[in-house]
């Protein structure tokens, strides 16, 4: 789309040119003709990128420096205990025990149905076991996240709907702290909702919020989205997209911010 502005801006262009061009010869007033004619390309320019160029859609890790609301934070949430973010430090008695949790949906929106559930099972700062189970939505995956994700409609069609897969996911997590990025207005309203839908029930957890600690504790930073959280910290180059390798990034990471 954006050739087609810039091409249309040459040819703007290439037109206030011949036309000045043509104004001198003929005598005319070539400066006031050039003056309206470059109103009438500022206009047309402005009305072409406003109508093309349109954001795009964010991933649920993807944030920008500061806080913003979410449609995802909602009034449904459960009520959890907030671990504190203002300083992480190995010292200060932050979790060394932990599991660290990702979820993928099939959209970002208030109707997104769970189609994995991931978790990394952490002691003294290790990884000592993994969880990973896919889940049948009952609905469509959209194109985009089969093409984000690689999960497709036929990869879940056997697979446990969130009625029977949520009760082995809380089972795995025990009492630990849930380690998340982006949990807060992603990952922990989503299950809750899922889990109210099928009245499988919400766990009271505590949780700390990755994305909101890199946010505190690295300000230098454009953004705050897994994927360079793993670049900066030298972890990996790409995510995957898949709950339990998002879920031992996350966990790579928060053990990174926690030596801050």
């Amino acid at each position: 789309m954006k050739k087609l502005i810039y091409l249309a801006m040459s040819v703007f262009c290439a037109v206030e040119t011949i036309y000045g061009i043509y104004l001198t010869i003929t005598g005319h007033n070539a400066l006031l003709a050039s003056i309206l004619t470059d109103l009438l390309f500022a206009f047309l320019a402005w009305f072409f990128m406003h109508l093309f160029l349109k954001p795009e859609p964010r991933h649920k890790h993807q944030a920008t420096n500061a806080p913003e609301s979410s449609p995802e934070a909602s009034s449904d949430a459960p009520t959890v205990e907030t671990a504190p973010i203002t300083h992480v430090d190995t010292n200060d008695g932050v979790e060394d025990d932990y599991v660290a949790i990702d979820i993928e949906t099939t959209g970002l929106g208030r109707n997104a149905r769970i189609i994995e559930l991931g978790a990394v099972r952490i002691r003294h700062g290790r990884k000592v076991a993994s969880y990973s189970q896919l889940v049948n939505p009952q609905i469509p995956i959209p194109a985009k996240v089969t093409q984000i994700t690689g999960i497709t409609d036929r990869d879940v069609r056997h697979q446990p709907t969130i009625d029977k897969a949520l009760p082995r996911f809380y089972a795995f997590c025990g009492r630990d702290t849930w380690i998340g990025h982006n949990i807060r207005r992603f990952d922990i309203p989503v299950i809750a909702r899922e889990a109210q839908r099928v009245g499988a029930g919400m766990p009271d957890v505590s949780f700390y919020d990755t994305l909101e600690i890199s946010q505190t504790l690295l300000p230098q930073l454009d953004r705050h989205r897994l994927l360079d959280l793993i670049r900066y910290f030298g972890i990996a180059k790409t995510e995957r997209h898949r709950a339990a390798d998002d879920a031992a990034q996350t966990a790579q990471v928060f053990e990174r911010l926690k030596q801050i």
